[in-house]
């Protein structure tokens, strides 16, 4: 018996890691990755956001956010500034160039999707992503 046999956050973790190897791999020609295409879409979306709003939104801490937004606004996809409501919160912005690259790797993303749906099947796929926000919106007494 291996650890994901009974441990879950071990199995969700693996999992995890094997899924986002395949998206990374073709979201490589527009030069980033998952989690870069998630942060540039959720912007997309919502427009401009407070960091502390992105990172709850993304279910990720503040500090695993921030790592992941300086090469972004390096590159200079997404632009980080004050907020104009409150002095002490910082906001994040989509640019041209994050659009433009958001906009390039969408048939990209597509391609993963569709790839990860015709391996794993349509429906399990669906029922999984159903099982993967159940848990994401579970809380967990500690």
């Amino acid at each position: 018996m291996n650890d994901t046999d009974v441990c879950n956050a071990a199995a969700v973790r693996q999992a995890a890691r094997h899924v986002t190897q395949l998206y990374d791999a073709m979201l490589a020609p527009a030069g980033i990755g998952i989690n870069q295409y998630s942060i540039l879409n959720r912007l997309h979306i919502m427009g401009p956001s407070s960091i502390q709003d992105l990172a709850r939104r993304l279910i990720m801490d503040r500090s695993t956010l921030g790592h992941l937004l300086r090469p972004l606004e390096t590159r200079g996809l997404i632009r980080l500034g004050t907020s104009k409501t409150d002095a002490r919160t910082r906001d994040v912005r989509l640019t041209k160039a994050g659009r433009d690259t958001l906009e390039q790797s969408r048939p990209l993303w597509a391609d993963a999707q569709r790839r990860y749906e015709e391996t794993f099947g349509e429906g399990p796929s669906r029922r999984l992503r159903k099982s993967l926000r159940h848990v994401a919106t579970t809380e967990f007494s500690p």
